[in-house]
């Protein structure tokens, strides 16, 4: 029961408060670390740790994303290796006193060993392991030996593959389908997925502990985590609470709990002395709290993403009469909460079902991007200044979602809490992907403890949208059906027992009866959404008519073969990493001929170059029959047809969303986990590609969409405004200006006006002959749309290239010169490196590219302004910012590498 209490009521239970103590958590830091092999130990740095981090650190071995160290350094997964460390039990450790042992990550297959006790065993590394360990620890003098035996990966997969083939139980596929040097079985483990390899990314097949490890000293139980599940009526916002305790008690004991937040309530809300059951240690309760004092969290482009702390402080003891004094009795629980309402809305319609979210009783269109592991050692994935730089790059192109792919981590808590600062909604992906698993007793036991302790951990955040149980296996088991002949019935049974019959029914423990917090669970991804999802395997998880489709084209796609999907929850293109970026890998002395073999061996596409190769040819005029000739001209060529093709193909989905046809499209993919040809935005280094430059453009709240209709011989142009504002519609007047190539000045311009409110479409449809100037064709124009609002500004725009790039007539040299001008940088420590690139032409230059190649400074991480842009102005500044305040850098024109499309078509 909750209740609001006066003031001489919160006087004696602050006084009581001061009687008890905090529960004390101390973080082991102090670890050594050697193969079993061995006696002699190395010092690990620090925790989170691995052993290929541990290693590398003390020059044992090189970097793993070292010139084919993914392949040479394979040996150390070969093996198992020991963590060992020493701790002294607490001084005031009490007859009253229990004490757990808690490994937040262990990576992966592992022995516990404490005081040469077996402590426990462990085998997932999604998984919290804790123990209570008093009854085993030493006082002092003596000292308390912690040891923990992880072992080597590839063996224990190997071994329970091969166990599972004598009992005649295949768990297909056995390897990922890539070129490069994978490694196999991985889904007999439950490990970060990829840590196998894949068709973008290397076999690193991490151990370690990979998260904290700590020690607790409480009196009966604590505060683990605590669930905010929200709903509104028309007066007032309810705050439906879940508080997860963790004790070991096999006896019923009180709990006390305080709420508090300035922000929303005066008073703090009282939950009143209880008992509680240790078999069922959860309270439940709810806060109600009055509309007016609340301001809505909202995605990106819609509003501000208001968060309110709220501190939940916990008193648990075992008599009636309170707690004793100086016990452990306090926990705390701090949370920053949104207010926001999320459904997925599947309303049947001529097609079939829409599928779209709608947030705050407003439908989105989600426009956002496929996130992967921040590094491929997940003891490395939570670097709070990685993370802050891609969330924070998402979020200033526009993006208001973000899909956590199955094949990588349950990301940490510094992701989700960055997402809900910066407005993206997160789709959780569970770390189940593309591959059958066998459906163990263990395995079972381990995989609800997964689901229920990652599901406790993320639901409070604003920015969780939905959680998904897999990523692309029912599509594998729909497509494969036929190649596992006999065995097809036992894996899908086991399929839907191990998704539909236990995990998504232990993602409950977030969900409420009365209400839905937010979607799903949905069972996988791509499917037929959550309404047509049933007790069977969907006949086409990837159907335009419902739900998700997953979309690749190895031959570059048109307008006509893209689907009319409800929503798109990946497409993608591949490009390869700037100049630079590879350098960093091989040396600056690198030859070209490393730098090739390189680029081959890091190719892991199952058909190689030739997809790329395929979609640049059919747009560009790419003319080389040996991509080695000329890897700088490649890496410009391939940039260019993976923003043009992500433009295309995102722009083309925005066009449909009205009437709800298509309501989303996630990029695949925002990152990456090293230096290779991969479908990224942003290279391993930070470094922006041209799609996420592009992206700031054609994923802007209000946007120009210009596609062409063969059959009609008409331009469709959408104007798109995404965004939330009580007003009236928008004046805007929207301009086309026809360009030929062979002029700087436009030839001539429609003009028209057009009112637009928030959330709007609006649709024109002009003839291709009206835009032609005199005798010229279609090759021999381009098109700039321009859309000014009433003070004449600019606020959108747009080019169109009636013909594909290669077949364009009359282009000419530009003329480009460059001036560079620095702007100042101070005369002391931090220095500000900020430059100011001004760029003449004589004729329109097409896809203009801008590369920092000075050998001292291209290493730091830096960003233009614009980049791969078409310059239609006589004069064109681009700023560029280069990351380092520990000089005041001097730049030339010789330093910047510029190409425009011009110089390969005159």
């Amino acid at each position: 029961m909750l209740k609001i209490i006066n003031f001489s009521v919160i006087f004696l239970i602050t006084v009581q408060l001061l009687q008890a103590k905090k529960v004390q958590v101390i973080e082991l830091t102090k670890w050594s670390l050697r193969d079993s092999d061995s006696q002699k130990p190395i010092d690990v740095a620090k925790i989170p740790s691995g052993v290929y981090t541990a290693l590398a650190s003390k020059k044992i071995c090189g970097d793993l994303l070292g010139p084919g160290n993914d392949v040479d350094l394979r040996w150390i997964a070969n093996k198992t290796w020991i963590y060992s460390t020493s701790f002294d039990m607490a001084d005031e450790l009490g007859h009253d006193s229990l004490v757990n042992l808690t490994f937040h990550g262990i990576d992966t297959v592992a022995k516990i060993w404490l005081n040469g006790n077996l402590l426990g065993e462990t085998e997932n590394m999604f998984v919290r392991y804790s123990y209570v360990v008093g009854h085993l620890l030493q006082v002092s003098p003596k000292h308390n030996q912690l040891e923990v035996e992880i072992f080597s990966p590839l063996m224990e997969a190997n071994a329970r593959a091969k166990q599972l083939e004598e009992k005649g139980n295949g768990a297909p596929p056995s390897c990922p389908q890539s070129r490069g040097d994978v490694e196999c079985h991985g889904n007999m483990l439950r490990k970060m997925q990829m840590s196998f390899g894949g068709d973008w990314n290397p076999a690193a097949l991490s151990s370690g502990l990979w998260k904290p490890v700590t020690i607790e000293y409480y009196t009966v139980a604590f505060l683990r985590e605590v669930d905010v599940a929200l709903k509104r009526n028309d007066t007032h916002w309810t705050m439906d609470c879940r508080a997860f305790i963790s004790t070991p008690d096999s006896e019923s004991f009180y709990v006390q709990l305080v709420v508090y937040s300035s922000d929303l309530f005066e008073e703090p809300f009282i939950l009143k002395q209880q008992k509680l059951s240790y078999a069922s240690s959860n309270l439940e309760f709810q806060i109600h709290i009055p509309k007016e004092k609340v301001k809505l969290w909202w995605p990106n482009g819609y509003g501000a993403q208001k968060l309110y702390p709220v501190s939940f402080n916990l008193k648990t003891y075992r008599s009636e009469d309170g707690p004793s004094l100086s016990s452990r009795t306090d926990s705390q629980k701090l949370l920053n909460i949104g207010f926001r309402t999320i459904e997925l809305v599947e309303d049947e319609d001529e097609r079939g079902r829409t599928f779209y979210f709608r947030v705050n009783g407003h439908p989105i269109f989600m426009k956002g991007v496929n996130y992967v592991p921040a590094h491929t050692l997940p003891e490395l994935s939570a670097d709070s200044e990685t993370l802050q730089h891609l969330l924070k790059s998402a979020q200033e192109a526009n993006m208001n979602m973000i899909r956590v792919w199955g094949g990588g981590l349950y990301e940490s808590d510094t992701f989700y809490s960055l997402a809900d600062s910066y407005g993206l909604l997160v789709w959780q992906d569970m770390a189940f992907t593309k591959a059958t698993y066998p459906v163990t007793d263990d395995l079972i036991v381990s995989m609800r403890v997964e689901a229920a302790q990652n599901a406790q951990r993320i639901s409070h955040h604003a920015s969780l949208a939905m959680i998904v149980t897999n990523n692309e296996i029912e599509l594998y088991l729909v497509k494969n059906r036929s190649d596992f002949g006999s065995e097809a019935k036992r894996l899908e049974d086991e399929y839907k027992l191990l998704f539909m019959g236990i995990l998504s029914p232990e993602l409950n423990i977030i969900s409420r009866n009365d209400f839905k917090p937010r979607p799903g669970p949905m069972i996988s991804t791509p499917s037929m959404g959550i309404a047509e999802s049933g007790k069977e395997l969907a006949k086409d998880p990837q159907s335009p008519h419902c739900g998700d489709v997953h979309f690749y084209e190895d031959d570059s796609p048109t307008q006509t073969t893209y689907p009319e999907a409800r929503f798109v929850s990946e497409i993608g293109f591949i490009s390869l990493p700037i100049r630079s970026s590879w350098l960093r890998v091989l040396g600056h002395n690198a030859s070209e001929e490393s730098l090739a073999a390189l680029i081959r061996q890091r190719q892991h596409h199952p058909k190689g170059f030739i997809p790329l190769l395929r979609q640049i040819a059919y747009d560009l005029p790419f003319k080389l029959q040996n991509w080695e000739d000329n890897i700088d001209e490649f890496i410009y060529f391939s940039q260019v047809s993976q923003a043009m093709s992500t433009k295309k193909a995102v722009e083309l989905f925005r066009s449909r969303r009205d009437n709800y046809s298509t309501m989303g499209a996630l990029i695949w993919q925002l990152n990456d986990v090293w230096i290779a040809p991969t479908w990224s935005c942003i290279d391993f280094y930070g470094n922006y590609k041209l799609v996420y430059l592009w992206a700031k453009e054609f994923l802007a709240s209000l946007s120009i969409i210009a596609t062409y209709h063969e059959i009609s011989n008409h331009i469709n142009i959408t104007i798109t405004r995404e965004d939330y504002m009580e007003d009236r519609d928008t004046q805007y007047n929207l301009f086309i200006n026809t360009f030929l190539w062979n002029d700087i000045y436009p030839k001539t311009a429609i003009a028209r006006a057009i009112g637009l409110g928030s959330n709007a479409i609006d649709k024109l449809n002009i003839p291709l002959e009206s835009v032609l100037y005199e005798k010229a064709t279609r090759s021999e124009i381009f098109l700039e749309i321009l859309l000014k609002d009433k003070q004449e500004r600019i606020v959108a725009q747009n080019y169109f290239y009636p013909v594909p790039i290669k077949n364009i007539v009359g282009i000419k040299n530009p003329e480009l010169q460059l001036e560079v001008q620095r702007s100042n940088c101070g005369t002391a420590k931090p220095y500000i490196n900020s430059f100011s690139l001004r760029i003449t032409v004589k004729y329109p230059a097409l896809f203009v590219y801008l590369e920092l190649a000075h050998q001292n400074y291209s290493e730091f991480r830096h960003t233009f302004s614009m980049n791969g842009f078409t310059q239609t102005m006589p004069r064109q500044n681009v700023h560029l910012e280069i990351d380092t305040d520990s000089e005041c850098i001097e730049l030339k024109p010789e330093h910047i590498v510029v190409k425009t499309m011009n110089q390969y078509m005159v």
